[in-house]
Order: C-alpha cells, then sequence, then structure tokens
C-alpha cells in the first residue's frame, strides 16, 4: 500500500476510535449509503422520471408533461380543509381517516388551535394524476367521512387537494430556494435565468423555443435528458448546501435537520430503482455515471464493468459528510460538497464527449446531435466560470440551435474541455478516453496518457527498470559483502 494510503488509513482508524459515537440508523438504504432520517418519499422521484420517459417512448408528450409538472409519486400530501381544530397540532401527529382500506398520513407543519388548513403528509398509497400509469386513489383522503389527529376526531374535511414533489419544481423554485448558492449562480449568470432547466426541459416537451422545427427523437432527448441532468442535479446540489447552511457548529444535538436535507441529495442523486445495493437500473444521476464509465473505463478499477469511479468516490464523500454533519464539524462538509460537485460534472462531460465524437466521426443523426446539446448545456456553465473561451468553443460547435454541429471537429472540442479539468477539480484520468471494443477511439484517448498500448508500453518499461535496478543493488551488496 502507498506510504500516503497508509497514513489516510491510520488517520480514519484514530477518528474512528476517537470521534462522538454516531447515532443508530434505522432507515432502508440507498445504493449502500444509510440515511438518518427518513427521505422514503424523496426517493420515489426517480418513479416520476420513469414515468416520464415511458410516456416519451410512445410520443405521448402531453403526459409526459403531465407528469413533470403535476408529479405523482414522490412527496405525496394533501392539505385538507377541515373544521376548526380544537387543539393546536404538531408534525408528526398522526391523522387517519376511518375508510376501507383506511386513509393514513402524519402533519406536515404544526397547526394552531382554531385552524381550518392542514396539511398532511401521506403513509398509505395515493397516486391522485390520472397520466401515472399506477394510478390510485384508494389511499386517498376524501370528503367522505370523518378523520382522527392523534386519536381526536376533527370531523370530516370540506375540500382536498393532493399535491406532489415535481421535477419541474426543482427549477422553478430555484430563484427563491438557491438565491447567493455558489453553483447555482454560475448556472443563472449563464443562462440569465433561475429556471434555465424548465425552459429547457419545457421546450423540448412543446416543440417550441430551441426546440422548434426539431424532430421527436431530439425533443425526446431534451426532456428527459433535460429533467434529470439539469433540474435534477443542480437541486442535488441545493441540498448539500441547505445542510451546510443549517448546520450548527459544537452542537452535536442541533443538527437533524442538515443531516436530513444531506439524505435528501442522496435520495434525489440515486433513486428507488437503484435499490438498497445500488444495483438497480436507475433513471437518476447515479444510473447516469454507471453508464458513462462503460463507455470510458472509468468503472471501478479502470475498468468497463460494474460500479462507476465517479459513484464509489461520491457514495463515500456522502457517507463523511453525513459523519461530519453528525459530529457538528460544519466547516469540513464544505471540502465534501465541493468534492461531490466535482464528481458529479465528469459524467456530464464524458456524456458530451461521447456524442461530439459520434456527430463529427460516426454519422451521428439528430439524436445524437440533441443528446450532445443536453449534456453541453448541464455543464457549460461551470466551463464557462473556469474558461470563456472554452464554454464559447463546445457550446458553438454542440448547442442544438446549431445548424452546422460539430463544424470545428471533435479534437477543439475536447481540448477545450481538458482545459479546465484543473479549474473544475477532475483530471485526464477521471474522465478517461473513449473506446472502441477494448481500445480507445483515434483521437479519443485519454489526454496525457496517449494511447491505451502507449500506456502499457510504458508501464512495463517502468516494471523492466525496476528490476534491473533492483539487479544492480543486489550486485552491488555482493560485492561489498
Amino acid at each position: 500500500m502507498p506510504p500516503t494510503r497508509c497514513i489516510m488509513a491510520f488517520a480514519l482508524l484514530v477518528q474512528a476510535f476517537t470521534s462522538p459515537p454516531l447515532r443508530r440508523l434505522s432507515n432502508e438504504k440507498i445504493a449502500g449509503y444509510e440515511p438518518n432520517s427518513d427521505v422514503t418519499q424523496h426517493n420515489r422521484l426517480d418513479l416520476d422520471q420513469k414515468e416520464m420517459e415511458d410516456h416519451l417512448k410512445v410520443l405521448d408528450f402531453a403526459k409526459a408533461k403531465a407528469i413533470y409538472e403535476k408529479g405523482a409519486h414522490s412527496g405525496a400530501y394533501s392539505r385538507l380543509t377541515v373544521n376548526p381544530l380544537p387543539d393546536r397540532v404538531t408534525p408528526s401527529s398522526i391523522v387517519v381517516q376511518a375508510k376501507t382500506p383506511a386513509a393514513k398520513g402524519y402533519i406536515k407543519k404544526e397547526k394552531g388551535s382554531g385552524a381550518t388548513e392542514i396539511d398532511v403528509t401521506y403513509t398509505s398509497p395515493c397516486v391522485d394524476n390520472t397520466d401515472a400509469k399506477d394510478h390510485n386513489v384508494v389511499g386517498c383522503y376524501t370528503k367522505d367521512g370523518p378523520m382522527t389527529v392523534k386519536g381526536t376526531n376533527i370531523g370530516t374535511p370540506t375540500a382536498v387537494v393532493n399535491k406532489y414533489r415535481t421535477l419541474a419544481g426543482f427549477s422553478t423554485a430555484a430563484g427563491t430556494k438557491m438565491v447567493g448558492q455558489a453553483t447555482f449562480e454560475k448556472f443563472k449568470k449563464y443562462y440569465t435565468n433561475a429556471d434555465y432547466g424548465h425552459r429547457y426541459v419545457t421546450a423540448a416537451l412543446d416543440g417550441s423555443g430551441i426546440f422548434v422545427g426539431k424532430d421527436n427523437a431530439a425533443r425526446i432527448e431534451g426532456a428527459k435528458k433535460g429533467s434529470a441532468y439539469m433540474n435534477v442535479w443542480m437541486y442535488t446540489i441545493r441540498e448539500m448546501e441547505d445542510a451546510i447552511a443549517d448546520c450548527k457548529a459544537d452542537c452535536i444535538k442541533c443538527n437533524d435537520d442538515p443531516v436530513h436535507a444531506w439524505d435528501e441529495a442522496v435520495a434525489f442523486y440515486t433513486g428507488t430503482l437503484e435499490g438498497q445495493d445500488g444495483q438497480g437500473s436507475g433513471r437518476m444521476l447515479y444510473a447516469l455515471a454507471d453508464k458513462r464509465c462503460q463507455n470510458f473505463k472509468t468503472c471501478s478499477g479502470g475498468t468497463i464493468l460494474g460500479l462507476s469511479e465517479v459513484n464509489a468516490k461520491v457514495m463515500e464523500l456522502f457517507k463523511q459528510g453525513q459523519a461530519m454533519l453528525l459530529q457538528s464539524k460544519c466547516s469540513e462538509v464544505k471540502q465534501i460538497r465541493d468534492d461531490v460537485i466535482a464528481q458529479m460534472s465528469i459524467p456530464l462531460i464524458q456524456g458530451a464527449l461521447r456524442y461530439a465524437y459520434k456527430i463529427d466521426k460516426l454519422q451521428g443523426g439528430l439524436k445524437e446531435k440533441a443528446e450532445g446539446a443536453v449534456f453541453a448545456a448541464a455543464i457549460l456553465p461551470m466551463v464557462h466560470a473556469c474558461s470563456a473561451t472554452a464554454a464559447e468553443t463546445i457550446s458553438k460547435n454542440l448547442k442544438i440551435a446549431n445548424d452546422a454541429p460539430m463544424a470545428d471537429g471533435f479534437a477543439k472540442v475536447k481540448s477545450a474541455f481538458e482545459s479546465t479539468y484543473t479549474c473544475l477539480g477532475i483530471t485526464c484520468q477521471d474522465v478517461g478516453g473513449l473506446l472502441l471494443g477494448s481500445k480507445y477511439y483515434d483521437g479519443a484517448e485519454q489526454c496525457g496518457a496517449g494511447t491505451e498500448e502507449q500506456s502499457n508500453s510504458a508501464l512495463g518499461n517502468e516494471s523492466a527498470s525496476a528490476i534491473f535496478f533492483a539487479l544492480v543493488v543486489g550486485m552491488m551488496i555482493l560485492v561489498i559483502q
């Protein structure tokens, strides 16, 4: 083991024995990560993404938009109009409407006595969107039948409005929820609109704006990738920022909310479809990293199979961040956040490079042009913050409105991205090279490493030199003796 790794391992061992004990976790794992809070509803957002993509496959843009804008699976709660409450109700108070089957949930926000409106988070199944394939309202509250809060009858509701977390809301609410957050401000500055992601996705769904005249294949890619890689990508960062902002240093029992926000970031990054072990087939950022590692030989151990190096690092960083928050080490979480953001940028760059090559070298069609465009759009503000020149080169060659994509050629786009790697906190090895079977595509090799054959040759020469040096030293020792 290299000396630096030995030192790091020893440091972690020391920390394990000297740090305050962490709380016992009991929530269902998310790709190996153990949440310290209940983020079950948050984790379900990927079901909306999947549903949206399923509708797009059959060219039902209207239903895809309904899922995108209204939601169906995540953050389900009901806003109920009731008789004036006899007593104050507090969060987590159980609310039951006796019917068959019963509708169940818990108070979302505290309300005082006399209040006539309450928000109740569902624990019973309630998918109240007729455009959802699993539409199911048997577990929803209705205007028929009395309700109880902590066993106290509060009468029959006179109005019931079911609401959900939405993919659209991650972008439309950015202007108020993300003000002053460094990464978001880079995107807002570049696009001049806080809801840049929503505008991109909506244009694709409607065939309007930058997607006017684009075929269905292009619109599909713009909508589904824009939703996950622009909206969800930024909101994942927002939750990390929220955790840091709420963290109270040196206050061990004060950081439930920050840890919850951090757990939410993991839930949105991953989703339910990956399963508890991360071996599923998801739709969110976790899934993207595992797909791209197969194309760029950046799966664990520098292979094309299994977990991506990105996910291995990101999930470990998430665990470290949670531990620091639980120990009230607020300042240490900032670097972890930055490291996560750097890793989250890698699959976006890989996606842009992959489709740039297809367009320029492999006669990629409208679908490939749209995929290259949305990957570029998802990372361009980060590139621009490092180099306006590099961003202009990439945008000029990959933007969706370009009638002559990749006019400057793949080499210039690749070079533009590479010029910003150090600034973005990543390396050539992190990104890898675009593979054709077991070799790299010509001109798409990993930067700074040459071709795969050259790397293997260099490794062989280095090994031979080491053996030769050992033999010389051995002979010298014999002579001295």
